[in-house]
């Protein structure tokens, strides 16, 4: 677009003769010319004297120059009005908007104060207040910080490119000791197949022959067996030999597939810690919730700093809160959230959880896999026996007794502020609560119908991390990093801590 008359010769009035181009930061020297500030200094001494204007040639001193801040704003204006000529309605008030101006002169913010660590405009350069300190232009002062995040930009980069190579690394080495299972389990396989369709063809033949000597006349059969130095000979001629059982897997390729196996436990547990980690320590921010003293239930006796409770059988209160859960031992947090990500820990404390109980544990569960082992292939087929069929009547009883034990359990997770808390509630994320359910014999997540956890570890803290926005709860075992469960979701209101406990001996402490 063409430039108007006016404001070509406003753009005259405001060009610098020395550099041809804006005048930026102008200022006027002892003649009355006015040049930019950087152009000044461009100027040399004419054989040892002192500086000359470039258009009248008079010498000036350069402690006598002086800002003019009238024709900075010009210059700024101008520069606007070439812009805003290009634009579509609404573009201009829309960046008028977003450009921060100085408060006191409504200019705009072109300086960096380094002393007092403020934005400038030319105007506030120049006043008593900052014309001692140290102003550099904004864009300069700016020059580190981008560097700096720049540097932050490659190194996290070459973190990750570094971490891609390590995992792609351990990929490759798990497929190729996959790939060497694979081939030793089909020639295992070939061999157990070649073995056993000769041993068919020996005992066919053993067979077809006996079959034909029992054809024969007595007579002739009597003369075959006559003509052997012994009947022992002719019996030996036709050995009872076992017919061939061999193992299908080696005993080689069992303990390799099973160490394999605990390769692959072992990686998913690493991978859910570091995600777990990751998780916590980049994306969300670590909060203290207190507990809300009016949504306590009668059934829970809280601390005196409202972080803990614990399950009493008796309900005692007396005075019964309109925001107060009735029939369930529930308790909201006092701290609610709208918005961000953020995390805390509930901590379980609960009486015979102990490490010597977790590592008896550990003993029985690698002794019975030992013994399996042992059991192996036989030489035939395993059938039940009437023990086995009282140990099944063993297992039912103790299914009965782990039903009980489900009835008491802890839930910790978030529920929305406005959630049900009269009569029995079904607690579900369908009512607005998001949980998972512990017990001593397991861990839920309060889905319909429930869905069984199984974490390589018993979380004794749980680690609780809402992201409002991405409409996500994840929960993670606070002491091994372990990612547990995620529940997704579309959040609305007002989201607050959620406990609920019915477990006599346990107590529940908020973190940090």
């Amino acid at each position: 677009m063409a430039t108007s008359a006016p404001l070509r010769s406003l753009e005259e009035e405001v060009t610098c003769s020395i550099c041809l181009d804006y005048l930026r930061d102008p200022v006027t020297i002892d003649c009355g010319h006015v040049f930019c500030r950087s152009c000044t200094t461009d100027v040399r001494p004419i054989s040892g004297g002192r500086p000359v204007c470039p258009l009248c040639k008079k010498p000036f001193k350069k402690e006598n120059i002086r800002p003019v801040w009238q024709l900075a704003s010009l210059v700024e204006n101008i520069e606007r009005l070439k812009v805003d000529k290009g634009r579509q309605p609404g573009e201009v008030a829309r960046e008028q908007q977003d450009t921060k101006l100085c408060e006191r002169h409504q200019e705009k913010l072109h300086y960096y104060c380094e002393d007092d660590g403020k934005l400038l405009c030319v105007m506030c350069r120049e006043s008593r207040e900052h014309r001692p300190h140290t102003a550099v232009l904004v864009e300069k002062a700016a020059q580190p910080h981008r560097k700096k995040l720049q540097e932050q930009r490659q190194y996290i980069v070459a973190e990750f490119k570094q971490g891609h190579q390590f995992l792609k690394k351990r990929e490759q080495h798990l497929l190729d000791q996959l790939a060497t299972l694979e081939q030793l389990l089909t020639e295992g396989r070939e061999k157990f197949k070649t073995r056993g369709v000769g041993e068919l063809a020996r005992l066919a033949l053993v067979i077809s022959e006996l079959e034909g000597k029992a054809r024969q006349p007595a007579a002739e059969l009597m003369q075959d067996v006559s003509s052997t130095q012994d009947t022992r000979d002719f019996v030996n001629r036709y050995p009872r030999k076992k017919f061939w059982i061999g193992k299908p897997i080696t005993h080689m390729v069992k303990r390799k597939t099973g160490e394999f196996s605990d390769k692959l436990l072992s990686l998913q547990r690493g991978l859910r810690q570091f995600q777990g980690k990751l998780l916590r320590d980049l994306e969300y921010k670590t909060v203290s919730v207190t507990l809300d003293p009016q949504s306590a239930s009668g059934y829970l006796q809280p601390s005196e700093d409202w972080k803990s409770v614990t399950y009493t059988s008796l309900y005692q209160s007396v005075y019964q809160h309109p925001q107060q859960f009735d029939c369930e031992p529930g308790v909201l947090g006092s701290k609610g959230f709208t918005w961000g990500k953020v995390y805390w820990e509930v901590e379980i404390e609960r009486e015979g959880w102990s490490e010597d109980e977790e590592e008896g544990d550990e003993e029985e569960e690698g002794e019975e896999e030992e013994e399996e082992e042992e059991a192996g292939y036989g030489d035939g087929y395993d059938w039940e026996t009437d023990e086995d069929e009282e140990s099944l009547g063993d297992e039912e009883e103790e299914e009965e007794e782990e039903e009980e034990e489900v009835l008491e359990s802890c839930m910790v997770g978030v529920a929305r502020d406005s959630v049900k808390r009269k009569g029995d509630l079904s607690l579900r994320p369908e009512d607005g609560v998001w949980a998972l359910r512990l017990s001593s014999s397991s861990i839920w997540a309060n889905t319909s119908p429930e869905a069984e956890l199984f974490p390589a570890l018993r979380p004794r803290r749980v680690g609780i991390a809402l992201d409002y926005e991405g409409g996500t709860v994840t929960f993670t075992n606070a002491e091994s990093q372990e990612l547990i469960y995620t529940f997704s979701a579309t959040f609305t209101g007002r989201l607050v801590p959620f406990l609920w406990l019915k477990w006599p001996g346990t107590r529940l402490l908020l973190r940090p």
